[in-house]
């Protein structure tokens, strides 16, 4: 049972993140200041740094969480093989935990600043190398193989991908629907070879 103490903190964090939300989109990430965001959600920039760290950590608060929910998703998965297909419905159920007005919003924040490109990578990085450990230690391995590497990257891309496109519908649902279309387009793909000597 959670503590006095620790309701109101997590009231804090949450007022603070729902005013950076709301000064992020009333007049851009760029323009908007921790000071300004403190201010709004009535504390103090020495409170807002005790839960943030910085001004795009309050748009990734929810990281270490989410990294989490990836990784039990993939864990539970039905077909154990290391394969793209089977994770199409880890992935898109994942997705689905996504589908949230609030989420749905940051999304579109990261999506339309390239400030947070770098961040935004980090995170797909990071999903690729948890779903890559799982796999790899579901197969007995200490080290993720090639194998286990390509296919949580594969997973990844259908994933974010997804996410791109979620952002332009306009609309919070949709977005496991959007996964499970990626994955069953990323069969079809071909790369081309282009002709050269060798092929002619």
């Amino acid at each position: 049972m959670s503590t006095l103490r620790e309701r109101n903190r997590l009231r804090t964090r949450e007022d603070i993140a729902t005013a950076a939300m709301t000064l992020f989109e009333q007049q851009g990430y760029d323009t908007t200041t921790t000071e300004q965001i403190a201010k709004a959600a009535g504390v103090s920039i020495a409170t807002y740094f005790r839960h943030f760290p910085s001004k795009e950590d309050v748009l990734f608060a929810d990281e270490d969480q989410s990294a989490a929910a990836m990784v039990d998703r993939v864990r539970e998965r039905a077909d154990r093989s290391v394969s793209v297909a089977a994770l199409a419905e880890p992935v898109a159920a994942f997705a689905g935990d996504l589908e949230d007005e609030r989420i749905f919003r940051l999304t579109h924040l990261v999506m339309t600043n390239r400030q947070l490109e770098p961040r935004s990578l980090r995170m797909r990085l990071r999903w690729e190398r948890d779903i890559a450990r799982v796999l790899a230690a579901e197969q007995g391995r200490g080290e993720p193989s090639s194998d286990d590497v390509l296919v949580a990257s594969l997973a990844v891309t259908c994933l974010s991908t997804a996410l791109r496109f979620w952002d332009k519908s306009k609309s919070p649902s949709g977005l496991s629907a959007l996964v499970r279309r990626m994955f069953a387009r990323s069969a079809d793909v071909v790369l081309a070879t282009p002709a050269g000597p060798e092929s002619e």
